[in-house]
């Protein structure tokens, strides 16, 4: 058995004898065509045709070994019942309101041939030049998926064929009776023009029994797709596959999908003529699979309708993003310009920068917006500033190691810190604070503080700050700010604060004093007096 084909294995052999009765025969012919010049070949896209706009065109088909038979036991050849198949079918559609579409499709087997009838009944072989079943189309969109032809987005319809018993039923080119095939199309086309489909339904035929094989009521379905080749030329590539499934069949017998995949190139002139060739082969799925199949087709559109502009609307590219909107030049783009008037950085949302404090350094880099950083400042910072009831200082004091001396690289700091407190001079009490890590012991790092926080204080009196309006105090680690178990904890512990106290109405209260300080000033009792001893010895004469 071949892989393009599932072939039925034909309980009859070559020397069926004239008494045979002949088995029910059906319509073997799997390539439909639409006639609108958008859908895809044999399957269908949404969007109907235009109001009062009208397709009409042949569609030429040819299929290779469309209904072959095996004999029983697979030792003689197949037997190709319908070896060969050339249809036409004659198209016509008409939209109506931009909603829906209506048509006809007329074929005829212009020529087939085959190997004789005898092993399903009848002499001679299959009869050519016939009539198909007339069939009629219909789609109407669906309300809120309608999409015009250049448009882009989610397209959905609903479709329903009807065929006619027009055609020869022996010659294997209609069923016999009237059938009919409700259906849904669903579709999206990207902005880039490539549209993908997708078709569904149900195809209400006959039930026949042909050599043992179930024909009757079957699902069609349908996937398809076209991507533009050369969009302004109108060309496009199509793809497709489509079949049905069978929804009926004997008790031990392989489910019928007649099925096949196709391929081809399409072209939308402007003269309002749309050519599609191309072709493909059967799954093998069926007894009603092709081994190959060729089509090609010419679609035509009388030229200044509705649906030619629609065809040559779609043909255009699509239209490039307007301008960025940006009056004032400097980048920053539509809403995202804070200032559309004013040119202004990026960063600033296209705002001009501002210096509010004037000392050089933008606000929005500037980490002291309302105090000018001064000449030894950083980052719009001065080296030291009031902030409530503080003085804040842009770096730490250091100090030699395990020393209360302060490095020179401190005094431009302490120097700040003084010019502060003179231009400050309702501050009239600042607590300068020395606090330690958590290294050596509390009696050392109390003692280190103390003294690290004095010497501060002498610095500060000796740069102009009266001795009366500062007091110093050390904390040794009793106050950390952060984890003494890390090596930038410990930095940050390492500090000298400046508290500034609230304002007094009457004289300074005295500074406070340490624990240290305290203990030296607590009064002690005096040992009692120890009396002189006696001496026994006589006193020496006096000379």
């Amino acid at each position: 058995m071949k892989p393009s084909h599932l072939f039925l294995i034909v309980a009859l052999g070559l020397s069926t004898t004239a008494t045979a009765q002949p088995d029910a025969r059906f319509n073997v012919q799997l390539f439909r065509p639409s006639g609108a010049p958008q859908d895809l070949v044999v399957v269908q896209q949404s969007r109907p045709l235009s109001h009062l706009s009208v397709s009409a065109g042949p569609y030429l088909s040819y299929s290779l070994n469309p209904l072959s038979l095996i004999p029983e036991g697979g030792d003689l050849s197949k037997i190709n019942l319908v070896g060969n198949r050339l249809q036409l079918d004659v198209m016509a559609t008409i939209g109506l309101f931009d909603w829906a579409e209506v048509g006809v499709d007329m074929p005829l087997i212009l020529a087939q041939g085959g190997a004789n009838l005898e092993v399903i009944g009848t002499e001679g072989s299959v009869e050519s030049f016939v009539l198909g079943d007339l069939q009629l189309t219909g789609k109407v969109a669906i309300p809120g998926l309608r999409r015009p032809a250049e448009g882009k987005g989610w397209g959905g319809a609903v479709t329903l064929n009807v065929s006619f018993p027009t055609g020869a039923q022996d010659a294997f080119a209609g069923d016999g009776e009237m059938t009919w095939a409700p259906g849904l199309v669903l579709d999206y086309r990207f902005e880039n023009g490539i549209l993908l489909a997708l078709n569904g339904g149900f195809w209400k035929r006959p039930d026949r029994v042909f050599s043992g094989v179930s024909v009757g009521d079957m699902m069609p379905f349908g996937v398809g797709a076209e991507v533009p080749i050369l969009r302004g030329s109108g060309v496009t590539a199509v793809g497709m596959v489509h079949g049905a499934v069978g929804l009926q069949k004997q008790p031990d017998e392989p489910r019928q999908i007649p099925a096949e995949a196709l391929f081809g190139l399409r072209w939308y002139s402007s003269t309002g003529l749309t050519f599609t060739f191309g072709g493909g082969m059967g799954c093998g799925c069926s007894i009603a699979s092709p081994s190959l199949s060729f089509f090609t087709s010419i679609l035509w559109i009388p030229a200044k309708t509705r649906e030619w502009e629609a065809l040559e609307r779609f043909k255009e590219p699509p239209e490039p993003p307007p301008p960025p909107i940006d009056p004032d030049g400097d980048g920053v783009i539509g809403e995202s310009d804070a200032c559309p008037d004013v040119a202004g950085p990026v960063a600033n949302m296209g705002c001009p920068d501002t210096d509010k404090d004037g000392d050089g350094v933008v606000d929005r880099l500037d980490r002291c917006p309302d105090q000018p950083a001064g000449s030894r400042g950083k980052d719009g910072c001065p080296l030291a500033r009031r902030d409530g009831n503080r003085i804040v200082i842009l770096e730490q004091l250091n100090f030699a190691t395990d020393q209360d001396i302060i490095l020179s690289e401190s005094f431009p700091i302490l120097e700040e810190v003084a010019r502060v407190m003179n231009e400050n001079t309702e501050a009239d009490r600042v607590h300068v604070e020395g606090h330690t890590d958590s290294r050596a012991s509390d009696a050392y790092n109390l003692d280190l503080s103390r003294r690290r926080a004095a010497s501060v204080m002498r610095f500060l009196v000796e740069s102009g700050v009266a001795a009366e309006r500062l007091c110093s105090q050390g904390f040794g680690r009793s106050r950390p700010l952060a984890d003494n178990a890390t090596e930038e904890g410990m930095a940050l512990n390492r500090r000298v604060d400046f508290t500034i106290q609230p304002p007094s109405d009457g004289p300074r209260p005295p500074c406070p004093e340490d624990a240290e300080d305290k203990k030296r000033k607590r009064p002690t009792k005096k040992a009692p007096a120890t009396p002189k001893a006696k001496s026994k010895a006589p006193a020496a004469p006096k000379p």
